[in-house]
């Protein structure tokens, strides 16, 4: 399944790199926030590839939730799509923006893969192995490595959003320990936790599940895990049409209680 979606991903960042070459142009979905040509694209070729690879497996994405056509009810597995995670970066004309597709079971995201198409890297993250490698303009993969999370350094590095600045956030990390402060782009932020190159991510607002499904599949197999403020692991699962999530910290090695 990994190889599949790594696949799709990469098409699918064919395309996002294709439309901003061209220039794209910026609309406002309900909820007021940005979508452009390049996250419907890049979409429907996601959404196409697991119909027909994966006929029984129900999906949920960001613009076919925006259209009314995801699944209501709570499913045991089910596919999360994120086809353009950043899209506030895409249109800054930053690189920091990624594709991506989880498999949740049970309520934990059990696979995922993070393509960032302009950096030419993804990563990927399955049971307790995750790997990054490096992608070319053509969309070959090379150079896969396996990665871990690492013990917290005595200063850690802390990420958050380059685009949302969320008071709760910054409070939160006011009393965190001495730490050194990163503004990381989209879901790259799980991804470099997993890497070992940084320790820690709050979030003090909530977000969709597909902003993190992908993302937090890759943490969680190299070592780290997402936590609500409550100590315990985030859940997923479609219960109504809101698809939202809670709170959450992710830890590349959690403190204890």
């Amino acid at each position: 399944m990994i190889g599949a979606l790594e696949t799709a991903v990469i098409a699918a960042g064919k395309e996002i790199l294709s439309v901003r070459a061209k220039g794209a142009t910026v609309m406002v979905k309900s909820d007021h926030s940005p979508v452009t040509e390049a996250d419907r694209r890049a979409e429907q070729l996601i959404l196409d590839f697991l119909a027909k690879t994966y006929p029984d497996v129900p999906v949920v994405a960001e613009e076919l939730a925006e259209a009314g056509l995801c699944p209501s009810y709570a499913q045991d597995t089910f596919f999360l799509v994120d086809a353009l995670d950043g899209t506030g970066d895409f249109i800054a004309g930053r690189n920091e923006f990624t594709v991506n597709v989880a498999l949740v079971r049970d309520h934990a995201p059990v696979a995922g893969i993070v393509y960032a198409p302009a950096l030419g890297r993804i990563w990927s993250g399955f049971n307790d192995h995750a790997e990054v490698a490096d992608v070319s303009v053509d969309g070959e993969i090379s150079n896969r490595r396996r990665i871990h999370t690492r013990a917290s350094p005595e200063r850690p590095v802390a990420l958050v959003s380059v685009t949302h600045k969320e008071p709760e956030t910054q409070a939160w990390l006011k009393h965190l320990p001495e730490h050194e402060t990163a503004h990381v782009g989209s879901s790259l932020k799980f991804c470099l936790l997993a890497e070992g190159r940084a320790d820690v991510y709050p979030r003090l607002v909530c977000l969709k599940q597909w902003d993190i499904a992908a993302g937090d599949a890759v943490l969680r197999a190299a070592g780290g895990s997402t936590l609500t403020l409550e100590g315990v692991p985030l859940r997923y699962g479609v219960e109504g049409a809101d698809f939202g999530c809670s709170r959450f910290i992710g830890w590349g090695r959690a403190p204890g209680a």
